[in-house]
């Protein structure tokens, strides 16, 4: 067992704060770990931001404290096109088969280089579990009790309700979702199975993020016609952003042709034109990927998409692709938009959930 923990002063002070409990349960029952080896990745924050290093120590502490075989990593900020440490490419290159990955970082990992184009890939090629907070740098430390708070949920319920969802929405053909902010869409998913994010992981492969939950799907093809009108946050090239002025976005045939000209909108599509220039197939950049209902009563919008998606009351379409849970669409970028208060109609009927 590797003993790496970062710059605790006063462990026991440091223990308390940060509720070791929640973090212990989360390593034994969502992760259910043995005897496996526990690789832990974090940064060193993004300015005065420091949630990451400081989920990434809390983790270690838990590990130590459960007697688990773990190792923890610190890489630099990394932004969109940035490559990831050397350090961390090698460790996980080094780790053994059917291992646990445990991820908090403020921005993104990075480019994974010689280990692989995607991440989600090479864990699952690998029989990694894991769990992945992203974006963390762009939350004020003040928040770590609220963060906490999101983590602290009684998983198995949510399983049950999210596992109701999901197959309620594997079921459609079409699904409407419109709000008072002027969303109007409708996103055929005929033929297509939902996933979900439980924020349980047991399985060898099995991996997402925290905190849970989510309902969310890919659309049937190109069918997917209306308006989208972002009020909640939108993500761009390298952070989130809450919405003062809602950014509304015409889809037809499940690709954007029209952008409204408010501040957060030209910020959103300055990262879409850097994309197209950027990819190698841009059409990508353009198209609608993923529609997904958060399920976390304890979140909120904060301008942190990890959160701002699994908040209970929100809908969020990406843009981008969705290759990696079965979509035909890829693309260098996935970006969450969320929307607030929808109304979702599924065939028809509404959806309460």
């Amino acid at each position: 067992m590797t003993n790496q923990i970062k710059e605790i002063v006063n462990k026991e002070k440091f223990r308390n704060k940060i509720r070791i409990e929640v973090f212990k349960s989360i390593l034994k029952n969502n992760l259910n770990i043995k005897k496996e080896k526990i690789l832990i990745i974090g940064d060193k924050g993004y300015q005065n931001n420091l949630l990451s290093p400081i989920l990434t120590n809390a983790y270690s502490l838990a590990a130590e404290e459960l007697g688990l075989d773990y190792e923890t990593v610190y890489q630099n900020f990394k932004g969109r096109g940035d490559v990831a440490d050397k350090i961390v490419i090698e460790k996980l290159k080094m780790l053994p088969r059917k291992s646990v990955l445990i991820i908090n970082i403020s921005n993104r990992i990075g480019s994974l280089d010689t280990v692989g184009l995607s991440f989600r890939k090479f864990a699952k090629d690998k029989e990694h579990r894991f769990i992945s907070s992203s974006s963390l740098g762009f939350i004020s430390n003040s928040k770590l009790p609220f963060i906490i708070d999101c983590l602290d949920i009684d998983y198995k319920e949510m399983k049950k309700k999210t596992e109701t969802l999901r197959k309620i929405i594997s079921k459609a053909k079409i699904i409407h979702v419109s709000n008072k902010a002027g969303t109007d869409l409708t996103y055929n998913v005929e033929g297509i199975e939902a996933k979900s994010a439980t924020g349980i992981y047991r399985n060898p492969g099995e991996g997402g993020n925290l905190p849970g939950s989510e309902v969310y799907t890919a659309p049937n093809g190109n069918k997917i016609n209306g308006i989208i009108a972002i009020d909640g946050s939108i993500r761009v090239k390298n952070k989130t952003i809450l919405i003062n002025s809602v950014v509304k976005l015409t889809i037809e045939n499940g690709r954007i042709v029209k952008i409204n000209k408010t501040p957060e909108a030209k910020i959103l599509e300055a990262t879409l034109m850097w994309a197209h220039n950027k990819a190698k197939n841009p059409d990508g950049v353009w198209k609608i990927g993923e529609l997904g209902i958060g399920l976390n009563k304890k979140a909120k919008i904060i301008g942190s998409t990890i959160i701002d998606e699994k908040t209970y009351g929100t809908v969020h379409f990406a843009i981008g692709s969705n290759s990696w849970f079965g979509g035909k669409i890829k693309s260098i970028i996935h970006l969450d938009q969320v929307i607030k208060n929808p109304t979702i109609k599924v065939d028809g009927k509404f959806l309460d959930y």
